[in-house]
């Protein structure tokens, strides 16, 4: 009986595997084929190294003013890599500083996200009948809405743009997709003999939840987070663009192309470029890693030595 009762993510891989290669390995030896995953895991690493020794890599305060620039934005240079804004700040020490919030950010609002979205999907499937179908109905309406104006509304009903504001928001407000898919995960899991042999032991609803559907319906949970950071971060990004999310002193990459756009710096090409570069990259880089973990991931695929 123990032999019919999957443990973690491996049990939902295993199949097409040969049993003497650790899930792990092979998980990371299909991942490693996809060069562009490679680029994109490197590139995260290079962005989350940057956003957390910012103080060391630079010897400037993002926040302290030049005076002897002031109002005059200056060309990337020995002394300023990236130049300097129009308020005499160095613009590279803003970008690593930056990257902290965007990053931020990013994962807080993901975890949030997926947090909620994974328990509410797999309470709604592991019940179903009308449970199931009030919840879900409930999702239906939420995506019948736009997200973005939806944060917006949440921001200016409550006027409080703070850093944690935007993360709490974004993440309450982007977990329905993970439920749908969550929810599918569960309903192909909930009939399998490994769910029967634990409800005849008498296991509880929560246990079986949480110690036996979950763990195995976490491959595509993690390709959706990986892939929610970079969604996050352009939402982030494209609220404090508008003035609604990250408030100028604060380094923001958003708030940076906001203040780029100024008519006094549109001489100065490089406070648009730089930024709006570093949030391309972040999040192209993100959505590689989150496309070579779903091949490396998905168990249908595993046996064919793709």
């Amino acid at each position: 009986m123990a032999a019919t009762r999957p443990l973690g993510l491996e049990s939902a891989l295993d199949q097409a595997m040969p049993p003497h290669v650790p899930v792990a390995a092979d998980v990371w030896r299909r991942f490693a084929r996809n060069k562009l995953s490679l680029v994109g895991l490197g590139l995260v690493g290079l962005i989350v190294f940057c956003a957390v020794f910012a103080p060391h890599l630079t010897s400037y305060d993002p926040l302290a003013i030049d005076m002897n620039v002031l109002g005059t934005p200056t060309p990337p240079s020995a002394q300023h890599l990236f130049g300097t804004d129009v308020d005499g700040r160095d613009y590279f020490s803003r970008m690593l500083f930056g990257a902290r919030i965007s990053l931020e950010v990013g994962f807080s609002a993901m975890f949030i996200a997926i947090t909620f979205g994974t328990i509410y999907g797999a309470i709604a499937a592991y019940y179903g009948g009308w449970v199931d179908s009030v919840m879900m109905r409930f999702v239906d309406m939420m995506l019948s809405f736009p997200t973005f104006f939806l944060i917006l509304t949440v921001e200016a009903v409550t006027n409080n743009f703070s850093i944690i504001v935007i993360m709490v928001v974004i993440g309450m407000l982007s977990w329905t997709g993970v439920s749908r898919l969550v929810r599918g995960q569960i309903l192909s899991l909930r009939e399998r003999d490994f769910v029967t042999a634990a409800r005849a032991f008498g296991a509880e609803d929560r246990r079986i939840i949480f110690r036996h559907l979950l763990p195995n319906a976490l491959a595509p949970v993690i390709v959706a987070a990986t892939l929610a950071i970079g969604d996050n971060i352009l939402t982030e990004s494209g609220l404090s663009y508008l003035g609604l999310g990250v408030q100028i002193p604060t380094p923001s990459w958003g708030n940076s192309l906001q203040k780029a756009l100024d008519p006094e710096v549109l001489s100065a090409p490089w406070l648009l470029v730089i930024p709006g570069l570093l949030i391309v990259v972040t999040v192209v880089a993100f959505n590689f890693v989150g496309e070579g973990l779903r091949d490396a991931l998905d168990p249908k695929t595993r046996g064919s030595g793709a």
